[in-house]
């Protein structure tokens, strides 16, 4: 193909949008590792877990929450969310020590030393 002087001003428009296009599609596909996952901003997640933010930057910082940090931001993804959530209330470890956060304490009766 020969390209004249005249049809550069084309030629470029062309390449501007095809350089658009294949942007567009590496975006969607470094999305498309975690196809149908939703992800969460902080003022989602208050909202969802009914936390305050000071609660959940409190869990984040004791890494008791999972998170991404991605410029300066905090995102959730709401599958690991569900299943921290799962996997909280079930069994809790705590200094190595292991316990049912389910099991209920109240009426029990101890005996007097």
């Amino acid at each position: 193909m020969e390209l004249k002087f005249e049809d550069l001003p084309d030629a470029i428009a062309q390449l501007i949008e095809q350089n658009n296009l294949i942007l567009k599609s590496i975006q969607e596909a470094s999305f498309s590792k975690r196809d149908n996952e939703e992800i969460l901003t902080l003022s989602r997640i208050c909202e969802l877990l009914e936390l305050k933010r000071q609660t959940i930057y409190s869990y984040v910082s004791k890494k008791q929450i999972p998170y991404h940090k991605k410029g300066g931001k905090l995102y959730f993804f709401k599958k690991e969310i569900a299943d921290w959530i799962e996997t909280e209330n079930k069994v809790r470890l705590a200094d190595g020590i292991r316990f049912n956060a389910k099991r209920k304490f109240e009426n029990r009766k101890f005996k007097k030393l």
